[in-house]
């Protein structure tokens, strides 16, 4: 029997788990001009590894959520993170750019089959305005993954070579395994005993999800904040290195200048939910990223290149993102108890998929100038806004937990 951990230690174990994905994209970023030349293979074409890692994930995001429903979330989670051990190990002796793009794929759906029973884990285990707290708190602990990540790659690099970076993040899974089987309990709601898995249920449980009445519009939010941050993510290397004019070597000070914000932002909304509804954080935050949004915009008309105007909005409508996300997440999932698992599978997928769409339609509409960028983050935070506005009283405080 696994022993029991207090909130905080609890919440440390989900944010390694689910720091999982950033650890396993940005530690392996500054190796791609190494990998390229040691495979034989165009930098560029290389880049459809990191297209495939996010197809791996959101595949696997949509396999592990029912899997945890009927199977159980430490069962699930432990397979998950041996199979991502595995693909890591395997990586390491990849010689050709098809079995490095098979294996990606492969590594990021174990990956995803892990970390979407976090969010399942606190909906099973805290009341609603708990769980937005702890949702808090994990994603401000997962954010130190990006800081990290980048550093920890770059120096295994510069030592040994591209191919440990992999030995690393197996070594990494399998601590996360060990503490996993050690300390993570069963949280399936009653604890109820694994049950047969049914394509047909599965469906009819994802059908439920998405076509929900008053949870529909906290998904809407969820995944059209994300698409801010997406756009953002797309845009970054032109907001900074031609429209900011910063060197390499400012670089990343600059960008995690902004995930140090949003950390910020995250704590502050912890803070809030000690005395304020999660709900009321969230039409703040909705509010808040609107009106930067619309003044992103009227910058990114009006002013050159090099505008502190421009950035000072986007780093202020990336930290309002902060008192969103988690909120937004714990509302959504408070509707699905025994089926929490399938719920944050869709929202997993729902974010990966809409967020990435929303990069590409940045691209795509790049003119030299950050208004493409403005005008789809303001349509994204006005899509969440007005989706707030239309939920209405979409929670019952005491409970109002429903299932097909």
């Amino acid at each position: 029997m696994p022993k029991p951990l207090s909130t905080p230690q609890l919440s440390l174990l989900l944010a390694a788990i689910i720091s999982l994905t950033p650890f396993s994209i940005d530690a392996y970023l500054p190796a791609l001009s190494q990998i390229s030349r040691d495979l034989g293979t165009d930098l560029h074409h290389l880049e459809l590894t990191v297209s495939s890692f996010f197809i791996g994930y959101a595949f696997g995001s949509l396999v592990g959520g029912p899997l945890s429903d009927h199977k159980g979330r430490r069962l699930v989670a432990g397979i998950g993170l041996l199979c991502f051990m595995v693909a890591s190990l395997a990586i390491t002796m990849c010689e050709s750019f098809e079995s490095l793009l098979l294996l990606r794929f492969l590594q990021a759906a174990s990956g995803g089959v892990t970390t979407v029973v976090v969010p399942a884990i606190v909906r099973d285990r805290f009341p609603r305005q708990q769980a937005a707290q702890v949702m808090s708190t994990i994603a401000f602990i997962m954010m130190a993954a990006p800081l990290v990540a980048p550093i920890v790659g770059s120096a295994i690099l510069a030592t040994w070579g591209w191919r440990p970076i992999f030995l690393f993040l197996a070594v990494y899974g399998l601590a996360l395994y060990l503490l996993t089987r050690a300390f993570m309990p069963e949280s399936r709601p009653n604890g109820e005993p694994p049950s047969a898995f049914s394509l047909k249920k599965t469906l009819s449980v994802y059908r439920f999800v998405l076509s929900h009445r008053q949870a529909r519009p906290f998904l809407l939010i969820i995944v059209c904040s994300n698409a801010i941050f997406f756009s953002y993510l797309t845009q970054a290397a032109y907001l900074l290195y031609e429209y900011m004019g910063v060197t390499e070597l400012q670089f990343p000070m600059v960008f995690s200048g902004f995930v140090v914000c949003l950390m910020i932002a995250n704590r502050c909304n912890a803070f809030l939910l000690r005395t304020h509804d999660s709900l009321q954080i969230l039409r703040w935050g909705l509010m808040a990223a609107l009106i930067v949004a619309s003044a992103l915009l009227v910058a990114a008309l009006f002013t050159g290149p090099g505008s502190l105007w421009v950035m000072g909005f986007v780093l202020l409508l990336i930290s309002s993102l902060g008192f969103v996300n988690s909120n937004s997440q714990v509302n959504f999932l408070h509707f699905f108890g025994e089926n929490s698992g399938t719920a944050a599978s869709a929202m997993r997928a729902s974010q990966m998929l809409v967020g990435a769409s929303a990069g590409a339609l940045v691209s795509a509409l790049y003119n030299g100038t950050p208004v493409p960028l403005a005008c789809v983050m303001l349509f994204m935070a006005g899509c969440a806004f007005v989706s707030m506005r239309k939920a209405g009283i979409a929670v019952d405080c005491e409970g109002g937990v429903v299932s097909p």
